[in-house]
């Protein structure tokens, strides 16, 4: 008899810490990292692009209610990518950007360790990039900003009662580039529709604390 009362309440207690994970007032803190690469080819222009991105990004958010938490995180991105065409000479381009991003997620877990969370964000970006070849031709530097809306999805699992990792999983989004150029291009608009499925790895590492 007393060992199934010591059941009924380790089983209570391990629940209890679980869903507290994701309770009103819990807090998450921690940070994400994520590399990509993407090519693709230019008809008309015999060109191949590659490109490589690094990216590592702090993030903290609060649980507003049940399973659904708020927050804000900063980020830091490298992207370099090396045009190949007929020409013998290749183009490099180097792009670092700084960051800034809200967000707002809805979590949906079995038995409150292992699932997904979506919802909206928007994020401001600034941009430096640079252009170079052995030619010196085609040498330029350009500033832009932009301004990206979307909803995103990640598969979450709580490996313990204090720690969560969250993968990415899809992103669709919306993006408004403005960019100023050093050469004749001058300034530019532009505006992307942008969807992803497992086309990157982002893995981010949490603390849960605070409840």
């Amino acid at each position: 008899m007393n060992k199934h009362i010591v059941a009924i309440v380790l089983c209570f207690i391990a629940f209890k810490n679980a869903s507290a994970q994701t309770e009103k007032g819990s807090q998450n803190l921690g940070a994400s990292f994520g590399i990509s690469t993407t090519t693709y080819t230019t008809e008309g222009y015999d060109s191949k692009t590659k490109g490589t991105s690094y990216n590592i990004s702090p993030n903290y958010s609060y649980f507003i209610a049940d399973k659904l938490d708020i927050g804000t995180s900063l980020g830091f991105n490298r992207v370099v990518s090396t045009v190949k065409n007929s020409n013998p000479t290749n183009i490099k381009q180097i792009n670092r950007e700084l960051s800034a991003s809200v967000f707002l997620r809805k979590y949906f877990l079995y038995n409150n360790k292992i699932g997904i969370r979506t919802g909206p964000y928007f994020t401001y970006t600034h941009n430096k990039s640079g252009t170079t070849n052995a030619d010196a031709i085609y040498n330029s530097n350009y500033k832009s900003n932009y301004y990206r809306g979307g909803v995103n999805l990640d598969f979450v699992y709580y490996p313990t009662t204090n720690i969560g990792l969250a993968a990415g999983i899809a992103d669709i989004s919306y993006i408004h580039e403005k960019a100023e150029a050093s050469n004749s291009l001058g300034a530019a608009n532009s505006n992307t529709f942008n969807l992803r499925f497992m086309d990157n790895l982002s893995l981010s590492i949490f603390y849960v604390f605070g409840k």
